[in-house]
């Protein structure tokens, strides 16, 4: 795993892939095309990971949604490089288009901290956690961003290089002034159940609570495509 750029001068992306139901495995058969480029040809995507909503885990096939986070090292090899590729232009986009309902649905972020992958050994998880939130204004989103940060360091002591919590990322929106993000990866569902329960991450929230306007959260699980490092 290239440690050369630290988690926090990295490029986010997180894109909601709206798919037509039924058309998920056309998507793929697009999607496998361009991954075998990428991976080949675009050092500077880092990340590549993909999940299904944990209600259509068992049966991909008929999930109307799926998750994309990606990493890039900086915004111009996404928009400049990634997007604009031939394979992209020329096959995945021709061909993705119909399966989905809208076009790219993409947010970008930063990290104010925590790690991607605390074993190194690329390990699969068993669930996804991806919360979203919303701050009252920027000011509030910089308090809930300080208890973050604080908090993406307790997880990584606390959980140790052999830790359930495979991946514990704290994001800031670069599209507005009040979104943050946490993007996690467990083991599985059981560790989840029992984080989510913790006095660690009740802690958290009780600090964060009056700084949150609103917020939603959902599962995933892996749906066995792309990378999570290379």
């Amino acid at each position: 795993m290239s440690q050369s750029l630290p988690i926090t001068e990295r490029f986010y992306l997180f894109g909601n892939c709206n798919i037509v139901p039924d058309r998920y495995d056309d998507w793929q058969a697009a999607y496998d095309k361009l991954a075998e480029h990428v991976f080949a040809n675009e050092p500077n995507t880092l990340t590549y990971y993909f999940g299904i909503p944990l209600e259509h885990a068992a049966d991909p096939s008929r999930t109307d949604s799926m998750l994309a986070f990606e990493i890039y090292s900086s915004r111009s090899d996404l928009y400049d490089i990634h997007l604009k590729s031939n394979v992209m232009q020329g096959h995945f986009l021709p061909n993705a288009g119909p399966t989905m309902t809208t076009g790219l649905d993409l947010t970008h972020y930063s990290a104010v901290g925590g790690f991607l992958d605390r074993s190194g050994q690329k390990s699969e998880c068993g669930v996804m956690h991806d919360i979203q939130i919303r701050c009252k204004d920027k000011a509030a989103r910089t308090e809930l961003l300080g208890a973050l940060k604080l908090l993406c360091g307790l997880v990584e002591s606390a959980e140790g290089q052999d830790g359930k919590v495979q991946t514990f990322l704290g994001l800031q929106s670069l599209d507005n002034e009040e979104g943050a993000r946490i993007y996690a990866r467990y083991e599985s569902r059981e560790v989840w159940e029992t984080w989510l329960r913790s006095s660690l991450i009740k802690t958290f929230w009780e600090a964060a609570k009056p700084n949150v306007a609103s917020m939603e959260a959902r599962a995933y699980a892996p749906n066995g495509k792309g990378w999570l490092w290379k």
